[in-house]
């Protein structure tokens, strides 16, 4: 369970293929591989089209995720614009955009192991090795290179 997770885990360690690709605190793991932030307009009234052209304007690069009647849900990359933006021109457009309520999220832990998910495949990651004969790497080899945080160390047993 995720919610178990972010409740009990100082740290975490993802495993994608049997090998090793991550590890960190929740936080630490949403901050570098989540997608940014999801925001959720319920729009009253007319429609939701202004509320899509709204957001699709000002904030390039958001991508409409889900569309039930008059729920809007969007993704916006962090990179797209900041949360007081977000929260100024939903504030600022509530009553002539007919905005009933919103919220604005950061990526759960969930979708940061669907992002891992994805990578998953049932090839052998490690290349062919004689059943039942174990492959250890060289010593002072890395395990894994993807690791770009140097304040974690890795070490060979």
């Amino acid at each position: 369970s995720m919610e178990e997770c972010e409740a009990l885990c100082t740290r975490m360690a993802i495993m994608v293929n049997g090998r090793f690709r991550c590890l960190g605190s929740v936080q630490h793991l949403k901050n570098r591989f989540g997608d940014g932030y999801t925001v959720v307009v319920r729009v009253g009234g007319p429609g939701p089209e202004l509320v899509e052209s709204l957001m699709l304007r000002r904030f390039p690069g958001i991508v409409l995720k889900e569309r039930h009647g008059g729920l809007l849900q969007f993704q916006l990359p962090s990179r797209a614009g900041s949360l007081a933006s977000v929260f100024s021109v939903l504030a600022a457009h509530r009553g002539p955009c007919h905005i009933e309520d919103y919220s604005v999220s950061q990526t759960t832990l969930d979708q940061v192991f669907v992002h891992f998910a994805r990578e998953q495949s049932d090839e052998d990651p490690g290349g062919a090795a004689a059943p039942g004969q174990d492959v250890a790497p060289s010593p002072g080899k890395r395990l894994t290179s993807f690791l770009e945080d140097d304040s974690y160390q890795e070490t060979t047993v």
